[in-house]
Protein backbone atom coordinates (compact mmCIF):
# COMPACT_ATOMS: atom_id res chain seq x y z
CA UNK A 1 0.00 0.00 0.00
CA UNK A 2 1.31 3.44 -0.96
CA UNK A 3 2.34 5.81 1.85
CA UNK A 4 -0.21 8.60 2.24
CA UNK A 5 0.80 12.10 3.36
CA UNK A 6 -2.21 12.67 5.60
CA UNK A 7 -1.79 16.41 6.11
CA UNK A 8 -1.23 17.12 2.42
CA UNK A 9 -4.21 14.94 1.42
CA UNK A 10 -6.46 16.73 3.92
CA UNK A 11 -5.26 20.12 2.66
CA UNK A 12 -5.99 19.17 -0.93
CA UNK A 13 -9.39 17.76 -0.03
CA UNK A 14 -10.40 20.93 1.80
CA UNK A 15 -9.10 23.06 -1.06
CA UNK A 16 -11.09 21.00 -3.57
CA UNK A 17 -14.24 21.43 -1.49
CA UNK A 18 -13.67 25.18 -1.20
CA UNK A 19 -13.23 25.32 -4.97
CA UNK A 20 -16.53 23.51 -5.56
CA UNK A 21 -14.87 20.28 -6.72
CA UNK A 22 -16.28 17.60 -4.39
CA UNK A 23 -15.26 14.72 -6.68
CA UNK A 24 -11.60 15.80 -6.40
CA UNK A 25 -12.01 16.01 -2.63
CA UNK A 26 -13.23 12.41 -2.52
CA UNK A 27 -10.22 11.26 -4.54
CA UNK A 28 -8.01 12.68 -1.78
CA UNK A 29 -10.10 11.32 1.09
CA UNK A 30 -10.57 7.68 0.01
CA UNK A 31 -6.89 6.71 0.52
CA UNK A 32 -7.08 8.27 3.99
CA UNK A 33 -10.01 6.19 5.23
CA UNK A 34 -9.04 3.01 3.36
CA UNK A 35 -6.06 2.17 5.59
CA UNK A 36 -5.67 -0.67 8.11
CA UNK A 37 -5.09 1.56 11.13
CA UNK A 38 -6.81 4.92 11.45
CA UNK A 39 -7.29 6.64 14.80
CA UNK A 40 -10.92 7.27 15.72
CA UNK A 41 -10.61 11.05 15.79
CA UNK A 42 -8.77 11.08 12.44
CA UNK A 43 -11.42 8.88 10.87
CA UNK A 44 -14.24 11.12 12.06
CA UNK A 45 -12.46 14.17 10.60
CA UNK A 46 -12.07 12.47 7.22
CA UNK A 47 -15.69 11.34 7.24
CA UNK A 48 -16.97 14.82 8.02
CA UNK A 49 -15.20 16.10 4.91
CA UNK A 50 -16.56 13.19 2.88
CA UNK A 51 -20.05 13.96 4.17
CA UNK A 52 -19.67 17.54 2.94
CA UNK A 53 -18.46 16.28 -0.46
CA UNK A 54 -21.33 13.84 -0.88
CA UNK A 55 -23.78 16.51 0.25
CA UNK A 56 -22.49 18.84 -2.47
CA UNK A 57 -22.90 16.01 -4.99
CA UNK A 58 -26.48 15.36 -3.75
CA UNK A 59 -25.75 11.69 -3.07
CA UNK A 60 -28.16 11.30 -0.20
CA UNK A 61 -27.58 7.59 0.49
CA UNK A 62 -23.85 8.17 0.98
CA UNK A 63 -24.59 11.11 3.30
CA UNK A 64 -27.02 8.97 5.28
CA UNK A 65 -24.44 6.18 5.57
CA UNK A 66 -21.76 8.47 6.99
CA UNK A 67 -24.20 10.27 9.29
CA UNK A 68 -25.39 6.92 10.67
CA UNK A 69 -21.83 5.82 11.32
CA UNK A 70 -21.04 9.13 13.05
CA UNK A 71 -24.23 8.94 15.11
CA UNK A 72 -25.69 12.10 13.57
CA UNK A 73 -29.20 10.67 13.32
CA UNK A 74 -30.93 13.98 12.54
CA UNK A 75 -28.81 14.46 9.41
CA UNK A 76 -29.20 10.78 8.53
CA UNK A 77 -32.98 11.04 8.71
CA UNK A 78 -33.09 14.24 6.68
CA UNK A 79 -31.10 12.75 3.79
CA UNK A 80 -32.83 9.35 3.97
CA UNK A 81 -36.21 10.82 3.12
CA UNK A 82 -36.14 9.46 -0.43
CA UNK A 83 -35.02 5.95 0.52
CA UNK A 84 -37.34 3.86 2.71
CA UNK A 85 -34.62 1.28 3.40
CA UNK A 86 -32.21 3.95 4.66
CA UNK A 87 -35.02 5.53 6.67
CA UNK A 88 -35.71 2.14 8.25
CA UNK A 89 -32.09 1.90 9.37
CA UNK A 90 -32.28 5.38 10.89
CA UNK A 91 -35.33 4.31 12.89
CA UNK A 92 -33.50 1.16 14.03
CA UNK A 93 -30.61 3.32 15.20
CA UNK A 94 -33.11 5.50 17.09
CA UNK A 95 -34.69 2.43 18.73
CA UNK A 96 -38.01 2.93 16.88
CA UNK A 97 -38.99 -0.56 15.63
CA UNK A 98 -42.58 0.36 14.66
CA UNK A 99 -41.38 3.23 12.48
CA UNK A 100 -38.68 0.98 11.04
CA UNK A 101 -41.33 -1.61 10.21
CA UNK A 102 -43.40 0.97 8.32
CA UNK A 103 -40.36 2.01 6.29
CA UNK A 104 -39.43 -1.60 5.50
CA UNK A 105 -43.03 -2.27 4.50
CA UNK A 106 -42.92 0.72 2.15
CA UNK A 107 -39.87 -0.92 0.54
CA UNK A 108 -41.83 -4.21 0.30
CA UNK A 109 -39.39 -5.97 2.66
CA UNK A 110 -42.10 -7.71 4.63
CA UNK A 111 -39.78 -10.07 6.52
CA UNK A 112 -37.67 -7.18 7.83
CA UNK A 113 -40.85 -5.32 8.74
CA UNK A 114 -42.31 -8.33 10.58
CA UNK A 115 -39.12 -8.77 12.59
CA UNK A 116 -39.22 -5.13 13.65
CA UNK A 117 -42.85 -5.47 14.74
CA UNK A 118 -41.88 -8.52 16.78
CA UNK A 119 -39.17 -6.40 18.41
CA UNK A 120 -41.92 -3.89 19.26
CA UNK A 121 -44.11 -6.64 20.73
CA UNK A 122 -46.73 -6.33 17.98
CA UNK A 123 -47.29 -10.01 17.20
CA UNK A 124 -50.63 -9.36 15.55
CA UNK A 125 -49.07 -7.01 13.00
CA UNK A 126 -46.12 -9.37 12.52
CA UNK A 127 -48.47 -12.29 11.87
CA UNK A 128 -50.23 -10.40 9.09
CA UNK A 129 -46.91 -9.61 7.42
CA UNK A 130 -45.64 -13.21 7.71
CA UNK A 131 -48.94 -14.37 6.16
CA UNK A 132 -48.50 -11.96 3.26
CA UNK A 133 -44.89 -13.01 2.73
CA UNK A 134 -45.86 -16.70 2.78
CA UNK A 135 -47.94 -16.05 -0.36
CA UNK A 136 -45.08 -14.39 -2.24
CA UNK A 137 -44.77 -16.21 -5.61
CA UNK A 138 -40.95 -16.05 -5.37
CA UNK A 139 -41.12 -18.63 -2.58
CA UNK A 140 -42.90 -21.33 -4.56
CA UNK A 141 -39.63 -22.91 -5.68
CA UNK A 142 -37.59 -21.82 -2.65
CA UNK A 143 -38.48 -24.51 -0.12
CA UNK A 144 -35.93 -23.36 2.43
CA UNK A 145 -36.96 -19.71 2.69
CA UNK A 146 -40.62 -20.72 2.52
CA UNK A 147 -40.04 -23.05 5.49
CA UNK A 148 -38.50 -20.19 7.49
CA UNK A 149 -41.39 -17.87 6.74
CA UNK A 150 -43.87 -20.58 7.85
CA UNK A 151 -41.78 -21.14 10.97
CA UNK A 152 -41.89 -17.44 11.86
CA UNK A 153 -45.62 -17.38 11.15
CA UNK A 154 -46.19 -20.37 13.42
CA UNK A 155 -44.27 -18.73 16.27
CA UNK A 156 -46.21 -15.48 15.90
CA UNK A 157 -49.51 -17.39 15.95
CA UNK A 158 -48.32 -19.31 19.00
CA UNK A 159 -47.58 -16.11 20.90
CA UNK A 160 -51.12 -14.97 20.02
CA UNK A 161 -52.51 -18.27 21.46
CA UNK A 162 -53.97 -19.26 18.08
CA UNK A 163 -52.89 -22.89 18.50
CA UNK A 164 -54.68 -24.22 15.40
CA UNK A 165 -53.02 -21.73 13.04
CA UNK A 166 -49.69 -22.14 14.83
CA UNK A 167 -49.70 -25.92 14.48
CA UNK A 168 -50.67 -25.73 10.81
CA UNK A 169 -47.80 -23.35 10.00
CA UNK A 170 -45.30 -25.33 12.08
CA UNK A 171 -46.23 -28.64 10.40
CA UNK A 172 -45.89 -27.00 6.98
CA UNK A 173 -42.52 -25.62 8.02
CA UNK A 174 -41.35 -29.03 9.24
CA UNK A 175 -42.20 -30.78 5.97
CA UNK A 176 -40.57 -28.02 3.92
CA UNK A 177 -37.42 -28.13 6.08
CA UNK A 178 -37.06 -31.88 5.63
CA UNK A 179 -37.46 -31.57 1.87
CA UNK A 180 -35.02 -28.64 1.71
CA UNK A 181 -32.44 -30.52 3.82
CA UNK A 182 -32.65 -33.53 1.48
CA UNK A 183 -32.13 -31.26 -1.51
CA UNK A 184 -29.14 -29.51 0.03
CA UNK A 185 -27.44 -32.78 1.00
CA UNK A 186 -28.04 -34.23 -2.46
CA UNK A 187 -26.22 -31.20 -3.92
CA UNK A 188 -23.37 -31.53 -1.43
CA UNK A 189 -24.40 -28.39 0.49
CA UNK A 190 -24.24 -29.89 3.97
CA UNK A 191 -23.76 -26.49 5.62
CA UNK A 192 -27.17 -25.42 4.26
CA UNK A 193 -28.72 -28.73 5.37
CA UNK A 194 -27.28 -27.99 8.82
CA UNK A 195 -29.31 -24.76 8.88
CA UNK A 196 -32.46 -26.78 8.19
CA UNK A 197 -31.73 -29.17 11.04
CA UNK A 198 -31.04 -26.26 13.40
CA UNK A 199 -34.53 -24.94 12.76
CA UNK A 200 -35.95 -28.46 13.20
CA UNK A 201 -34.37 -28.82 16.63
CA UNK A 202 -35.78 -25.41 17.53
CA UNK A 203 -39.21 -26.74 16.54
CA UNK A 204 -38.57 -29.74 18.75
CA UNK A 205 -37.76 -27.57 21.77
CA UNK A 206 -41.34 -26.36 21.75
CA UNK A 207 -42.93 -29.52 20.35
CA UNK A 208 -42.38 -33.20 19.70
CA UNK A 209 -39.28 -34.98 20.97
CA UNK A 210 -38.98 -36.69 17.57
CA UNK A 211 -38.34 -33.31 15.91
CA UNK A 212 -35.83 -32.44 18.61
CA UNK A 213 -34.01 -35.73 18.04
CA UNK A 214 -34.04 -35.42 14.25
CA UNK A 215 -32.64 -31.90 14.41
CA UNK A 216 -29.96 -32.57 17.02
CA UNK A 217 -28.75 -35.91 15.65
CA UNK A 218 -28.39 -34.54 12.13
CA UNK A 219 -26.62 -31.41 13.40
CA UNK A 220 -24.23 -33.61 15.39
CA UNK A 221 -23.61 -35.78 12.30
CA UNK A 222 -22.71 -32.77 10.15
CA UNK A 223 -20.58 -31.19 12.88
CA UNK A 224 -18.67 -34.47 13.17
CA UNK A 225 -18.11 -34.53 9.43
CA UNK A 226 -16.79 -30.96 9.67
CA UNK A 227 -14.46 -31.95 12.55
CA UNK A 228 -15.83 -29.29 14.94
CA UNK A 229 -15.20 -31.31 18.10
CA UNK A 230 -16.30 -28.83 20.74
CA UNK A 231 -19.45 -27.91 18.84
CA UNK A 232 -20.23 -31.66 18.70
CA UNK A 233 -19.87 -32.01 22.47
CA UNK A 234 -21.91 -28.86 23.09
CA UNK A 235 -24.74 -30.19 20.94
CA UNK A 236 -24.53 -33.56 22.70
CA UNK A 237 -24.69 -31.90 26.11
CA UNK A 238 -27.60 -29.64 25.18
CA UNK A 239 -29.56 -32.57 23.73
CA UNK A 240 -28.77 -34.69 26.80
CA UNK A 241 -30.11 -31.95 29.07
CA UNK A 242 -33.32 -31.62 27.08
CA UNK A 243 -33.80 -35.41 26.97
CA UNK A 244 -33.42 -35.59 30.76
CA UNK A 245 -35.87 -32.72 31.25
CA UNK A 246 -38.44 -34.61 29.18
CA UNK A 247 -37.79 -37.84 31.11
CA UNK A 248 -36.50 -39.54 27.95
CA UNK A 249 -34.00 -41.48 30.03
CA UNK A 250 -33.12 -44.23 27.55
CA UNK A 251 -32.43 -41.65 24.85
CA UNK A 252 -30.34 -39.56 27.28
CA UNK A 253 -28.29 -42.60 28.34
CA UNK A 254 -27.63 -43.46 24.69
CA UNK A 255 -26.48 -39.88 24.06
CA UNK A 256 -24.10 -40.04 27.02
CA UNK A 257 -22.61 -43.28 25.64
CA UNK A 258 -22.21 -41.77 22.16
CA UNK A 259 -20.56 -38.63 23.59
CA UNK A 260 -18.17 -40.82 25.60
CA UNK A 261 -17.18 -42.76 22.49
CA UNK A 262 -16.74 -39.53 20.51
CA UNK A 263 -14.51 -38.04 23.23
CA UNK A 264 -12.46 -41.24 23.45
CA UNK A 265 -12.02 -41.45 19.67
CA UNK A 266 -10.78 -37.87 19.47
CA UNK A 267 -8.51 -37.99 22.51
CA UNK A 268 -10.62 -35.55 24.54
CA UNK A 269 -10.47 -35.92 28.35
CA UNK A 270 -14.22 -36.19 28.92
CA UNK A 271 -14.97 -39.82 28.05
CA UNK A 272 -15.05 -41.03 31.67
CA UNK A 273 -17.42 -38.24 32.67
CA UNK A 274 -19.91 -39.16 29.92
CA UNK A 275 -19.60 -42.86 30.80
CA UNK A 276 -20.46 -42.07 34.39
CA UNK A 277 -23.48 -40.02 33.30
CA UNK A 278 -24.58 -42.89 31.04
CA UNK A 279 -24.40 -45.32 33.97
CA UNK A 280 -26.33 -42.98 36.27
CA UNK A 281 -29.01 -42.43 33.63
CA UNK A 282 -29.40 -46.16 32.95
CA UNK A 283 -29.86 -46.65 36.70
CA UNK A 284 -32.50 -43.92 36.79
CA UNK A 285 -34.30 -45.59 33.87
CA UNK A 286 -34.20 -48.96 35.64
CA UNK A 287 -35.58 -47.51 38.89
CA UNK A 288 -38.34 -45.72 37.03
CA UNK A 289 -39.20 -48.98 35.29
CA UNK A 290 -39.46 -50.73 38.64
CA UNK A 291 -41.64 -48.01 40.12
CA UNK A 292 -43.98 -47.90 37.12
CA UNK A 293 -44.42 -51.66 36.85
CA UNK A 294 -42.66 -52.00 33.50
CA UNK A 295 -41.81 -55.54 32.29
CA UNK A 296 -39.01 -56.88 34.48
CA UNK A 297 -36.89 -57.73 31.43
CA UNK A 298 -36.76 -54.02 30.47
CA UNK A 299 -35.66 -53.13 33.99
CA UNK A 300 -33.04 -55.88 33.89
CA UNK A 301 -31.68 -54.55 30.58
CA UNK A 302 -31.37 -51.03 32.00
CA UNK A 303 -29.44 -52.30 35.04
CA UNK A 304 -27.21 -54.41 32.76
CA UNK A 305 -26.43 -51.34 30.62
CA UNK A 306 -25.47 -49.46 33.78
CA UNK A 307 -23.16 -52.33 34.77
CA UNK A 308 -21.43 -52.16 31.37
CA UNK A 309 -20.75 -48.45 31.86
CA UNK A 310 -19.55 -48.85 35.46
CA UNK A 311 -17.26 -51.72 34.34
CA UNK A 312 -15.68 -49.54 31.65
CA UNK A 313 -14.90 -47.00 34.39
CA UNK A 314 -13.49 -49.62 36.74
CA UNK A 315 -16.16 -48.62 39.29
CA UNK A 316 -16.44 -52.16 40.71
CA UNK A 317 -18.23 -51.12 43.90
CA UNK A 318 -21.03 -49.71 41.70
CA UNK A 319 -21.01 -52.86 39.56
CA UNK A 320 -21.34 -55.00 42.70
CA UNK A 321 -24.10 -52.80 44.10
CA UNK A 322 -26.07 -53.08 40.84
CA UNK A 323 -25.66 -56.88 40.73
CA UNK A 324 -27.13 -56.91 44.24
CA UNK A 325 -30.19 -55.05 43.00
CA UNK A 326 -30.55 -57.42 40.02
CA UNK A 327 -30.44 -60.40 42.40
CA UNK A 328 -33.56 -59.02 44.13
CA UNK A 329 -35.67 -58.62 40.96
CA UNK A 330 -38.55 -60.96 40.18
CA UNK A 331 -36.46 -62.89 37.66
CA UNK A 332 -36.10 -66.64 37.07
CA UNK A 333 -34.22 -68.28 39.92
CA UNK A 334 -31.29 -69.28 37.70
CA UNK A 335 -30.58 -65.65 36.67
CA UNK A 336 -31.01 -64.37 40.22
CA UNK A 337 -28.51 -66.97 41.45
CA UNK A 338 -26.01 -65.87 38.80
CA UNK A 339 -26.35 -62.23 39.83
CA UNK A 340 -25.86 -63.24 43.48
CA UNK A 341 -22.63 -65.09 42.60
CA UNK A 342 -21.33 -62.08 40.70
CA UNK A 343 -22.23 -59.83 43.62
CA UNK A 344 -20.28 -62.03 46.02
CA UNK A 345 -17.31 -62.40 43.69
CA UNK A 346 -16.76 -58.63 43.55
CA UNK A 347 -16.59 -58.20 47.33
CA UNK A 348 -13.50 -56.22 48.23
CA UNK A 349 -12.47 -55.47 44.63
CA UNK A 350 -11.14 -51.87 44.68
CA UNK A 351 -12.31 -49.19 42.27
CA UNK A 352 -9.93 -47.84 39.66
CA UNK A 353 -9.09 -44.16 39.93
CA UNK A 354 -9.38 -41.63 37.13
CA UNK A 355 -10.63 -38.10 36.51
CA UNK A 356 -14.24 -37.69 35.44
CA UNK A 357 -14.52 -34.07 34.39
CA UNK A 358 -16.99 -32.68 31.87
CA UNK A 359 -16.40 -30.10 29.17
CA UNK A 360 -15.76 -26.72 30.85
CA UNK A 361 -18.10 -23.81 30.16
CA UNK A 362 -15.38 -21.70 28.54
CA UNK A 363 -15.29 -24.13 25.60
CA UNK A 364 -18.98 -23.60 24.85
CA UNK A 365 -19.63 -21.42 21.80
CA UNK A 366 -21.98 -18.47 22.23
CA UNK A 367 -22.80 -18.59 18.51
CA UNK A 368 -23.83 -22.26 18.49
CA UNK A 369 -27.53 -21.47 17.91
CA UNK A 370 -27.97 -18.45 15.63
CA UNK A 371 -31.52 -17.33 14.84
CA UNK A 372 -31.43 -18.88 11.38
CA UNK A 373 -35.18 -18.37 10.92
CA UNK A 374 -34.63 -14.62 11.02
CA UNK A 375 -31.13 -14.25 9.60
CA UNK A 376 -31.76 -16.20 6.41
CA UNK A 377 -35.06 -14.43 5.69
CA UNK A 378 -33.14 -11.16 6.05
CA UNK A 379 -30.45 -12.44 3.64
CA UNK A 380 -33.09 -13.57 1.14
CA UNK A 381 -34.81 -10.17 1.10
CA UNK A 382 -31.50 -8.33 0.75
CA UNK A 383 -30.87 -10.42 -2.36
CA UNK A 384 -27.10 -10.09 -2.22
CA UNK A 385 -27.18 -6.29 -2.31
CA UNK A 386 -23.82 -5.28 -0.83
CA UNK A 387 -25.06 -1.88 0.37
CA UNK A 388 -27.97 -3.39 2.28
CA UNK A 389 -25.97 -6.32 3.66
CA UNK A 390 -23.22 -4.05 4.90
CA UNK A 391 -25.83 -1.60 6.19
CA UNK A 392 -26.92 -4.37 8.54
CA UNK A 393 -23.32 -4.90 9.71
CA UNK A 394 -22.73 -1.16 10.05
CA UNK A 395 -25.40 -0.82 12.74
CA UNK A 396 -24.78 -4.09 14.58
CA UNK A 397 -22.95 -3.41 17.87
CA UNK A 398 -21.80 -7.02 18.19
CA UNK A 399 -19.27 -6.44 15.40
CA UNK A 400 -15.83 -5.02 16.17
CA UNK A 401 -15.17 -1.40 15.14
CA UNK A 402 -12.73 -2.66 12.49
CA UNK A 403 -15.49 -4.73 10.87
CA UNK A 404 -17.99 -1.88 11.01
CA UNK A 405 -15.45 0.41 9.34
CA UNK A 406 -14.98 -2.12 6.54
CA UNK A 407 -18.76 -2.36 6.16
CA UNK A 408 -18.84 1.45 5.90
CA UNK A 409 -16.32 1.38 3.06
CA UNK A 410 -18.27 -1.30 1.18
CA UNK A 411 -21.51 0.61 1.48
CA UNK A 412 -19.94 3.96 0.53
CA UNK A 413 -18.23 2.46 -2.51
CA UNK A 414 -21.63 1.31 -3.80
CA UNK A 415 -24.03 4.10 -2.81
CA UNK A 416 -21.48 6.91 -3.20
CA UNK A 417 -20.80 6.26 -6.87
CA UNK A 418 -22.62 8.63 -9.18
CA UNK A 419 -22.92 6.25 -12.14
CA UNK A 420 -26.36 4.86 -12.96
CA UNK A 421 -24.81 1.44 -13.53
CA UNK A 422 -21.45 0.77 -11.86
CA UNK A 423 -18.72 -0.49 -14.17
CA UNK A 424 -16.55 -3.59 -13.78
CA UNK A 425 -13.70 -1.67 -12.13
CA UNK A 426 -15.91 -0.38 -9.33
CA UNK A 427 -17.58 -3.77 -8.83
CA UNK A 428 -14.19 -5.47 -8.63
CA UNK A 429 -13.14 -2.94 -6.00
CA UNK A 430 -16.40 -3.58 -4.13
CA UNK A 431 -15.64 -7.33 -4.13
CA UNK A 432 -12.20 -6.62 -2.68
CA UNK A 433 -13.72 -4.52 0.10
CA UNK A 434 -16.26 -7.26 0.87
CA UNK A 435 -13.46 -9.74 1.35
CA UNK A 436 -11.66 -7.41 3.70
CA UNK A 437 -14.78 -7.12 5.87
CA UNK A 438 -14.09 -10.75 6.89
CA UNK A 439 -17.70 -11.50 7.88
CA UNK A 440 -20.01 -14.32 6.82
CA UNK A 441 -22.62 -11.87 5.51
CA UNK A 442 -20.16 -10.75 2.79
CA UNK A 443 -20.67 -14.07 0.99
CA UNK A 444 -24.16 -13.38 -0.37
CA UNK A 445 -23.08 -10.14 -2.14
CA UNK A 446 -20.01 -11.91 -3.54
CA UNK A 447 -22.21 -14.73 -4.85
CA UNK A 448 -24.35 -12.13 -6.61
CA UNK A 449 -21.34 -10.22 -7.98
CA UNK A 450 -19.91 -13.47 -9.32
CA UNK A 451 -22.79 -13.62 -11.81
CA UNK A 452 -21.32 -10.58 -13.61
CA UNK A 453 -20.27 -11.26 -17.23
CA UNK A 454 -16.93 -9.45 -16.83
CA UNK A 455 -14.17 -11.85 -15.77
CA UNK A 456 -12.42 -9.08 -13.81
CA UNK A 457 -15.35 -8.91 -11.40
CA UNK A 458 -15.54 -12.69 -11.03
CA UNK A 459 -11.79 -12.90 -10.43
CA UNK A 460 -12.05 -10.22 -7.73
CA UNK A 461 -14.81 -12.24 -6.04
CA UNK A 462 -12.59 -15.32 -5.89
CA UNK A 463 -9.67 -13.25 -4.64
CA UNK A 464 -11.85 -11.85 -1.86
CA UNK A 465 -12.72 -15.37 -0.69
CA UNK A 466 -9.16 -15.94 0.51
CA UNK A 467 -10.05 -13.89 3.61
CA UNK A 468 -13.44 -15.51 4.27
CA UNK A 469 -12.84 -18.65 6.33
CA UNK A 470 -16.30 -20.17 6.02
CA UNK A 471 -17.37 -23.48 4.57
CA UNK A 472 -19.87 -21.66 2.34
CA UNK A 473 -16.94 -19.91 0.63
CA UNK A 474 -16.29 -23.16 -1.23
CA UNK A 475 -19.62 -22.86 -3.06
CA UNK A 476 -18.08 -20.02 -5.08
CA UNK A 477 -14.64 -21.61 -5.16
CA UNK A 478 -16.03 -24.71 -6.86
CA UNK A 479 -17.86 -22.56 -9.41
CA UNK A 480 -14.66 -20.61 -10.00
CA UNK A 481 -12.68 -23.79 -10.70
CA UNK A 482 -15.09 -24.47 -13.60
CA UNK A 483 -15.17 -20.86 -14.88
CA UNK A 484 -14.53 -20.45 -18.64
CA UNK A 485 -11.97 -17.68 -17.98
CA UNK A 486 -8.43 -18.77 -17.08
CA UNK A 487 -7.78 -15.79 -14.76
CA UNK A 488 -10.88 -16.64 -12.73
CA UNK A 489 -9.84 -20.29 -12.50
CA UNK A 490 -6.40 -19.19 -11.30
CA UNK A 491 -7.96 -17.09 -8.52
CA UNK A 492 -10.16 -20.04 -7.52
CA UNK A 493 -7.07 -22.25 -7.32
CA UNK A 494 -5.33 -19.64 -5.16
CA UNK A 495 -8.35 -19.67 -2.85
CA UNK A 496 -8.11 -23.48 -2.55
CA UNK A 497 -4.48 -23.06 -1.51
CA UNK A 498 -5.40 -20.44 1.10
CA UNK A 499 -8.57 -21.86 2.68
CA UNK A 500 -7.36 -24.58 5.05
CA UNK A 501 -9.23 -24.50 8.36
CA UNK A 502 -11.02 -27.10 10.49
CA UNK A 503 -14.33 -27.44 8.69
CA UNK A 504 -12.78 -26.87 5.25
CA UNK A 505 -11.73 -30.54 5.11
CA UNK A 506 -14.99 -31.81 3.64
CA UNK A 507 -15.12 -29.41 0.64
CA UNK A 508 -11.35 -29.73 0.11
CA UNK A 509 -11.66 -33.52 0.06
CA UNK A 510 -14.54 -33.23 -2.41
CA UNK A 511 -12.42 -31.03 -4.71
CA UNK A 512 -9.52 -33.49 -4.45
CA UNK A 513 -11.68 -36.50 -5.32
CA UNK A 514 -13.76 -34.91 -8.08
CA UNK A 515 -11.33 -32.61 -9.90
CA UNK A 516 -9.98 -33.82 -13.22
CA UNK A 517 -7.21 -31.19 -13.40
CA UNK A 518 -4.06 -32.61 -11.70
CA UNK A 519 -3.04 -29.12 -10.57
CA UNK A 520 -6.35 -28.62 -8.75
CA UNK A 521 -6.08 -32.04 -7.09
CA UNK A 522 -2.53 -31.34 -5.90
CA UNK A 523 -3.42 -27.90 -4.57
CA UNK A 524 -6.39 -29.32 -2.67
CA UNK A 525 -4.20 -32.10 -1.28
CA UNK A 526 -1.62 -29.58 -0.08
CA UNK A 527 -4.35 -27.62 1.72
CA UNK A 528 -5.75 -30.81 3.26
CA UNK A 529 -2.29 -31.43 4.72
CA UNK A 530 -2.58 -28.14 6.64
CA UNK A 531 -5.91 -29.05 8.27
CA UNK A 532 -5.20 -30.17 11.87
CA UNK A 533 -7.27 -33.37 12.11
CA UNK A 534 -6.86 -37.14 12.12
CA UNK A 535 -9.18 -37.35 9.12
CA UNK A 536 -6.82 -35.10 7.12
CA UNK A 537 -3.91 -37.41 8.05
CA UNK A 538 -5.89 -40.44 6.88
CA UNK A 539 -6.65 -38.74 3.58
CA UNK A 540 -2.94 -38.04 3.11
CA UNK A 541 -2.21 -41.71 3.78
CA UNK A 542 -4.73 -42.65 1.08
CA UNK A 543 -3.00 -40.27 -1.34
CA UNK A 544 0.33 -41.90 -0.46
CA UNK A 545 -1.17 -45.29 -1.32
CA UNK A 546 -3.18 -44.45 -4.42
CA UNK A 547 -2.17 -41.01 -5.75
CA UNK A 548 -0.12 -40.24 -8.83
CA UNK A 549 3.65 -39.76 -8.32
CA UNK A 550 3.36 -36.01 -7.62
CA UNK A 551 0.47 -36.52 -5.18
CA UNK A 552 2.47 -39.18 -3.37
CA UNK A 553 5.40 -36.77 -3.10
CA UNK A 554 3.15 -34.06 -1.61
CA UNK A 555 1.55 -36.52 0.82
CA UNK A 556 4.96 -37.90 1.81
CA UNK A 557 6.33 -34.43 2.62
CA UNK A 558 3.22 -33.38 4.54
CA UNK A 559 3.11 -36.59 6.58
CA UNK A 560 6.81 -36.28 7.36
CA UNK A 561 6.39 -32.71 8.62
CA UNK A 562 3.04 -33.13 10.39
CA UNK A 563 3.10 -32.15 14.05
CA UNK A 564 -0.31 -33.65 14.81
CA UNK A 565 -0.28 -35.70 18.03
CA UNK A 566 -1.81 -38.70 16.24
CA UNK A 567 0.42 -38.62 13.15
CA UNK A 568 2.73 -41.47 14.22
CA UNK A 569 -0.16 -43.67 15.38
CA UNK A 570 -2.02 -43.15 12.08
CA UNK A 571 1.11 -43.99 10.09
CA UNK A 572 1.90 -47.10 12.15
CA UNK A 573 -1.66 -48.41 11.85
CA UNK A 574 -1.59 -47.85 8.09
CA UNK A 575 1.83 -49.53 7.78
CA UNK A 576 0.61 -52.59 9.68
CA UNK A 577 -2.39 -52.93 7.35
CA UNK A 578 -0.36 -52.74 4.12
CA UNK A 579 2.20 -54.82 2.24
CA UNK A 580 4.51 -54.36 -0.72
CA UNK A 581 5.14 -50.90 -2.19
CA UNK A 582 2.49 -49.14 -0.08
CA UNK A 583 4.00 -50.50 3.12
CA UNK A 584 7.45 -49.44 1.96
CA UNK A 585 6.19 -45.87 1.37
CA UNK A 586 4.73 -45.70 4.89
CA UNK A 587 7.85 -47.18 6.42
CA UNK A 588 9.89 -44.55 4.61
CA UNK A 589 7.80 -41.75 6.10
CA UNK A 590 8.21 -43.22 9.59
CA UNK A 591 11.98 -43.44 9.11
CA UNK A 592 12.03 -39.83 7.91
CA UNK A 593 10.29 -38.93 11.17
CA UNK A 594 12.97 -40.89 13.08
CA UNK A 595 10.42 -43.46 14.22
CA UNK A 596 11.61 -47.05 14.39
Amino acid sequence: MAIVDKREAMRRAQAALDAGKPEDALLQLWPLIDRPHVLEEELRAYLRLMLAAYTALRRGRAVTTIALFLGDLDSAERFAAGSPLDLARVHIARGQPREAARAFQAAKWLGHAAIQLEEAGDDRGARLLWEQLAEDPRLREDLYTQSLVRFNLGRACGRLKDDVASRKAIVQSMHLLEAAADGFETRGLRERAFDCFQVLLTLGRDGAFENLAEGYLNCIRILQEDHLKYYVLQYYEDFQKLALERKELVAAATLFREAAEFARRHGLPYARYYKQRAAETHLAAAKRGEASGAPVEMTENAYAAAIDAWSDLGAYSKVRETYGVLAMLALPEKRRARYTRLYERLAGVPDESGARSGMPDYLRMETAYPEIWRLDVIEWEQGGDAAETMGEVLLDPKFHDYTRRRALLCRLRQVGDGAARPGPELLAELATLLGRAEVYSALAPLERLYQHPDARVRAACLRALRQLYFKRSFVLVQQGLRDPDATVRAEALAAVAQLHFGHALDPLARIYREATDPKVRRTALASIGKVPSVEALELLVDALRHGDPEERRIARELLTRSDHAEAVAVLKNAEAAESGAAQAELSGVLRARNVA
